[in-house]
């Protein structure tokens, strides 16, 4: 499904126009007209193909015979269905949403399942069958309203070359040029006014087949937009995430390192105005040293909340070990994760970790705490709890609201329970399979 906005994609953009002159003055006409010709061609290729798919149903038990050729018809049903869209696309400009395809290969039975649970495998089969009749009516009705008052308005030319040099039309005989005339002028006029107006019904029909059986149904377009959207926001997440580490390694790398440097110079500094016994200007320097080790501080600090360097390398029991030690309260940590999660899944549950220590550490009033992380198959799972005051809420301010977004946004599940007087637990589920 692309990411062309479209007003409804089962609506052509263009119609046969209602006035019938300006019907026979309109390419769309003709081009539903050639729409309709071709569906007896586009009807016996599906024919082929849907007999195709039958031999190999019945051939699937003999196994390697069978499979590969329910597989290739299969996949040709697909592409047919592709060159249909396209025609209706060329033809009269509607746009149906291309259907998702079986995961195609070769291995024995896999893809022969994927074909068989896709309801669109069905849901093609039956457009074709359908075809088939319909077809017949559309390629019998267009021919029919194009070419009978065709003939009747050349019958002028060729009524005497008739049996009997005449043409009888109930009991209406035309024997001389006049009745030729009269019904030739008969034939244009209503051929005129009706066929612009077959046309457009046969093309109706059409169109109501493959808008029905041909597209994406509505319900699997919402949800193919929900799993597009579900992609878009985890590409998001990664690139934040990416981000974060990219700042962090810059960081560390680049300001840092030559605050480090700048450090190291005016201690030298430092120590020949000691030697020389410039006493004020050995103070000055001092205090701008004192300064830029704060500031290597700070920024340490800010580099280690972006993403600690330590998690990429030794993984979340060592990140949190160190986040641990420097709790203000007693911390209990219990890590369990092999194999790794992805590293999005890994930060996510660092900093949920680290924000909810900081909330012990600045509103609970708590005397110890406990941190235990399991994966468990495809989810990680986090609990932080505290024995202090409770009645934490995610809409006091407190950094709980931000800590859930966070969770939502790689389709984690976030829960709180914080009766006052407590104790406080968290829990938190990540997807990491």
């Amino acid at each position: 499904m692309t990411g062309t906005a479209r007003t409804d994609a089962r609506r052509p953009r263009e119609v046969v126009p209602g006035n019938p002159l300006r019907a026979l003055a309109s390419p769309v006409l003709w081009r539903a007209s050639i729409h309709l010709v071709s569906d007896g061609l586009v009807a016996a290729a599906g024919l082929a193909v849907l007999v195709a798919l039958g031999v190999a149903v019945c051939l699937v038990p003999v196994g390697l015979v069978g499979v590969p050729l329910m597989v290739a018809a299969g996949w040709a049903l697909f592409r047919l269905a592709a060159v249909e869209r396209a025609r209706f696309a060329v033809t009269c400009g509607l746009e149906l949403d291309e259907l998702p395809s079986p995961a195609w290969s070769w291995r024995l039975y896999a893809p022969l399942l994927s074909l068989v649970r896709n309801l669109c495998t069905w849901r093609l089969v039956g457009y074709f069958l359908l075809l088939m009749p319909v077809a017949v009516v559309t390629v019998v009705g267009v021919a029919l309203v194009w070419a009978v008052p065709l003939t009747l308005v050349l019958l002028p030319a060729y009524y005497r070359l008739l049996p009997g040099g005449q043409a009888a039309f109930g009991t209406f005989v035309v024997g001389d040029l006049p009745r030729a005339l009269l019904v030739a002028a008969v034939a244009l006029l209503v051929g005129a006014l009706l066929s612009p107006l077959v046309v457009k019904l046969l093309m109706a029909l059409d169109i109501a087949l493959a808008s029905a059986l041909l597209s994406r149904p509505r319900g699997m377009q919402l949800q193919q937009r929900v799993d597009d959207l579900t992609k878009s926001r985890a590409r998001v997440v990664d690139a934040a995430e990416a981000e974060r580490k990219r700042i962090e390694r810059d960081l560390h790398d680049g300001a840092q390192q030559r605050l480090v440097a700048m450090s190291i110079t005016l201690g030298r500094a430092s120590s020949r105005l000691k030697k020389s016994g410039d006493v004020e200007t050995n103070k000055l320097v001092e205090d701008v040293r004192r300064e830029t080790l704060s500031t290597i501080t700070e920024l340490r600090n800010l580099a280690r909340g972006l993403h600690p360097p330590v998690l990429t390398d030794r993984g979340l029991e060592a990140a949190l070990s160190a986040v641990a030690a420097l709790a203000p309260v007693p911390v209990r940590l219990d890590v369990q994760v092999e194999p790794r999660p992805a590293s999005t899944i890994e930060a996510v549950a660092y900093f949920t970790v680290t924000e909810a220590l900081t909330n012990v550490a600045k509103h609970a009033q708590a005397t110890r705490a406990w941190v235990e992380i399991r994966r468990e198959g495809d989810h990680l799972d986090v609990r932080v709890g505290d024995d202090g005051r409770g009645g934490a809420d995610l809409a006091a301010g407190t950094g709980l609201s931000g800590l859930a977004d966070r969770v939502s946004g790689v389709d984690g599940r976030f829960r709180i329970s914080s009766p006052v007087g407590g104790p406080t637990v968290i829990e938190v589920e990540l997807p990491c399979g």
